[in-house]
């Protein structure tokens, strides 16, 4: 963390931060319901920047296939006004599990999602992303690639970093992430995940 933060000062880039942290509850075998909290910092992590919160719904088709939807409540800072643009998204899509063993897990998600009431407008976006993560105990790494599309421009965000699961129902998450901005500038963000998930009892 301080290397990356001294490499981007001396280059006048920003390092950003992201926490999430999310409960997933199984009332069924097939419906998993997540609840979601992020906070997002920027101006090297010492200013609060964006939070957001909402639910989410998986619904398994088959055991590697399902519907996924949800929305999120959108808070951002805006500097010059000193005030928060609250606005709002909504997605769907597919998550496919194109590899699941003992060893590791390499899964595709597909989203569309409709941003509202923002402050450049309404606009449709849509994101793939491949992420892949190892199983087991002790430190698990996992990376991830993703692919955005909206108004007429793609960026990529890649993603790598460690998940521990401290129990059987609680797992925790850090790691590092670049993003490519719509005007062309790269975000470094340093991320972290708590994760609590009940699972379905039969």
């Amino acid at each position: 963390m301080i290397i990356l933060l001294a490499a981007t000062s001396v280059s006048a880039q920003d390092v950003e931060s992201l926490h999430q942290f999310n409960a997933f509850l199984k009332p069924t075998s097939k419906l998993t319901l997540q609840g979601h909290l992020r906070v997002r910092s920027n101006d090297n992590i010492r200013n609060l920047f964006q939070f957001r919160g909402g639910p989410l719904a998986y619904y398994a088709l088959k055991p590697r296939l399902s519907l996924m939807a949800g929305y999120y409540y959108i808070g951002q800072e805006v500097r010059f006004r000193g005030d928060i643009d609250a606005f709002h998204r909504g997605f769907g899509g597919v998550q496919t599990q194109l590899i699941k063993n003992s060893r590791m897990v390499l899964e595709s998600r597909t989203l569309i999602e409709r941003f509202v009431f923002t402050p450049a407008g309404d606009f449709t976006r849509g994101r793939q992303r491949l992420y892949w993560q190892r199983q087991g105990r002790g430190l698990m790494p996992y990376a991830s690639v993703e692919g955005l599309y909206a108004q007429r421009r793609g960026t990529v965000r890649v993603g790598v970093g460690v998940l521990r699961q401290l129990s059987p129902t609680f797992q925790m998450g850090m790691g590092y992430e670049m993003r490519q901005y719509n005007n062309g500038s790269i975000g470094h963000l340093l991320t972290s995940n708590l994760q609590f998930i009940q699972k379905h009892e039969k």
